[in-house]
Formats: structure tokens, sequence, C-alpha cells
């Protein structure tokens, strides 16, 4: 195969500028894992959310096709995996510190860590928490953190933006005078000095220092993975079909190792529920303290609910709602149960209150108050929510007012779920 056109011409970093190709090397899929994490899975407290709302807590022996198996107080149980919604870690896991790269894998996982290695068929992530070999072929794009990005950006998030749509191989992002230049080729290798490309099958190493990224070709049937496991990590998150846990390794999908020291959460229920910060609700109906001010064009977008994602203080997403707002869903079909947890939207430095009530098919089964004190109650994210819904219809969460004269605080629905 050759790629050789009757000029070549040369761009400002040094490669040269070719026309479009037909896609480069074609990498296999292997995953190994190194440096593995000292603790053994016997030394791992951790808290289990099983499906009928009852909580576990003990040691973690292992998790398996046939279920999860823990230890309480010396005894071990036996969970099958239909009846456990999460396992996460009951201890802290000390916040990464910033990313030098980061990898974005193509059904929509992602990983950091501190510096990448690709060699033969294998890409190689060094972590604090021990090495993690990728697959190559699950990684669509790696980028290196440049010296003027900030410690809270994520890396290459300029030059993701601008990734050319009908590229036809694969794509070296390098530093250019106006920002970045994409170079097609074919990526061969990475080492710690150089990226190694070919070029009209000439092999040509390129200083990493010039490089900012790689965005690989990846088949366009390549979408974001739903359902299965949702495997959170320290630095990363993934949608995995199974999970194997045993001694100091997590297995995921038979083949994807990763040292167990840097799994936090394991959500089954992720792959069994509906977000209801997707799902547009069947009726709404929103009266602020004043009600005209909700039809005053401009100020309608600040009264009506809206979806938020992690930060400010809260582990995750949800949706923020202003009293007085009636909001109702229709149930999905199956859906077992509601969950949630509630706090006001500004956590502990809100001013004024709120009522929230909860009712299934028109009939009140939960109310709650909340306000500063309340933020943080029961967790980061404030007063869990666990309402039975088998042969409901409709649900309906109202966010009222909780005095006379109080114009009350915005509440924020952490993770609002249906479990089916």
């Amino acid at each position: 195969m050759s790629w050789m056109p009757a000029v070549v011409p040369v761009a400002s970093n040094g490669l040269a500028r070719h026309p479009r190709r037909t896609p480069g090397v074609c990498l296999a899929v292997m995953l190994v894992v190194g440096s593995l994490g000292p603790s053994a899975l016997g030394q791992t407290a951790v808290r289990i959310e099983r499906s009928e709302g009852a909580v576990i807590e003990g040691e973690l022996v292992g998790i398996s096709g046939d279920g999860v198996v823990v230890s309480v107080d010396g005894a071990e149980q036996r969970l099958p995996l239909a009846d456990v919604r999460l396992v996460e870690r009951r201890e802290t896991v000390p916040a990464p510190a910033p990313a030098g790269v980061r990898i974005d894998l193509v059904d929509g996982g992602w990983l950091e860590g501190d510096d990448l290695v690709c060699e033969g068929d294998s890409l190689t992530l060094a972590r604090r928490d021990g090495s993690v070999t990728i697959p190559v072929a699950r990684v669509r794009d790696a980028a290196w953190r440049r010296p003027d990005e900030a410690a809270a950006d994520r890396p290459g998030a300029a030059w993701l933006q601008t990734v050319p749509t009908d590229a036809g191989s694969d794509l070296l992002v390098v530093a250019a005078a106006d920002g970045q230049e994409f170079v097609e080729c074919a990526v061969k290798g990475v080492s710690s000095d150089a990226v190694t490309v070919v070029l009209d099958e000439e092999t040509i190493p390129v200083k990493r220092g010039k490089v900012l990224g790689i965005h690989w070709l990846r088949p366009a049937a390549a979408a974001a993975r739903t359902g299965g496991v949702l495997v959170e990590l320290a630095g990363g998150s993934l949608r995995v079909g199974s999970v194997a846990w045993s001694g100091g390794e997590v297995v995921l999908d038979g083949d994807l190792r990763l040292p167990a020291a840097t799994v936090t959460r394991l959500d089954w229920a992720a792959g069994r529920s509906v977000s209801l910060a997707g799902v547009a609700p069947e009726r709404t109906e929103v009266e602020p303290w004043f009600g005209g001010l909700a039809a005053v064009p401009g100020l309608a977008p600040f009264f009506a609910p809206r979806t938020v994602g992690a930060g400010e203080g809260f582990s995750r997403g949800g949706i923020v709602l202003r009293p007085r707002t009636v909001t109702v869903w229709r149930v999905p079909a199956e859906g077992r149960r509601f969950r949630a947890t509630i706090a006001t939207a500004a956590g502990a430095a809100a001013a004024g209150a709120a009522l929230v009530a909860v009712a299934v098919d028109g009939r009140e089964v939960a109310r709650r108050r909340v306000d500063a004190p309340a933020f943080g109650e029961a967790g980061p994210d404030g007063i869990p929510l666990d309402i039975e819904l088998s042969n409901a219809r409709r649900l309906t969460v109202t966010v009222d007012f909780a005095a006379p004269g109080d114009i009350g605080c915005a509440v924020r629905l952490s993770s609002p779920v249906i479990d089916q």
C-alpha cells in the first residue's frame, strides 16, 4: 500500500502534509495490568445496596458471574447479581492529582493518568495507583495536558472540539503557531520520548514535546455504551458487561484488567434504571412566589426545572426545582422503585427552605423539608428517597414553599432514577 504523491509539501511541524488516505494500521485488542495495588479484597470495606432496599456493610471477598461474596462479622454471604444494585468502598479514596493525560474510549468511557506509552498492540496508562494497559482498539483519543492548561480543565479540551470528521486515517495532533495542526498518518507507537508514525511507508519519530494528542480512526458505528455495569474509578468511568473481582485485581468484560485499588464504585443499577434527568415529564406546573414571574420573557427559564451535572459540592448530577413546581413523570414498564437524594441546590450556603412531596398515582407517600442544615445529612448529596413503585402509573414530585412569606429555596434531586 503506497500513499506517495508526486509532490509532498512540508508542514511547519516538520511532518509532510499528505492527501486523504485509507485507514492506517489496525491495532488488535489486548489488556495487561502491572503494578497492582497492595491491598487485597479481604481488606476492602464496602457498602452494598440490594434491590429491595436493604444495605449490607462488610469486607468484600470477591465478585464473579455467580454473585457478590461479602464477609459480615466473619460470616460469608453470597448475593446473586440480580439482587445487587451497587457496591462501593466505605473508605474515602483521595482525589487524583491533575491528570497529565486523558484517554477517551470508543464506547464513551474515559481514564486519566500521569502518562502513557503504546507498544505493539497495547496502550499502557501509568497511574499512581497502578499501571493499566488498555486495548488500543477501544481507544479513540489521547490528550496530553499542555503547560498553559489549568489544572481543573480537561486535557486537550481545545483541539478535541475541532477534530476533522472526514479523516481517512489516524490523526496526530501537533502544536502549531495558531494552536494545533492535524496530521494524517498511521500511529505505530508511543514512547516516553516520541510518537512513531508511518507516512508513505516511512516510519518517522515525532518528539513528544510537539505532540498534543492522538485521534485514532475508529468505525463510524462505535457509540457510547448504555446499560451494563457502571464502573467508577478515581479518575475515570467505564461501562462494561461483566465484572470479576478477585485478590487485588478487577477483570472487566473478561479481558480488561484494573488494579482493585482504583475502583471506587460498581453500579449494576445503572443498566437497570431510567434517569429522570433525561426523561421529559408528562406535565410540569411552575408557580413562583409571585406567580406572574413565570410568564415574564427571560425569567421563565430561571424558575423552570433544569438538569445539572456533578459539581458545586454534589457528587452526582440531577435536576434543580424551585418552589412551587409540580412535575409528573410516567412510570416506565416494570418500574420498581424511585430513588434520589434531595438537598438545597446551594448546599450549606442556602437561604430559606422548601418542602418536597412525592406522590404515586396521586397518593402522597413521602414529604421532606430541606434547608441548609439538612445538606449532607445522609452524605454529600443530601437526604435519600426510596419509594416503592410496583404497578404504579405516575410519579409526582412537588417542591413547595415551607412557610408563608418565605420565597423558599431551590431544591436539587441528585441521581433521580426509576429502577426496573
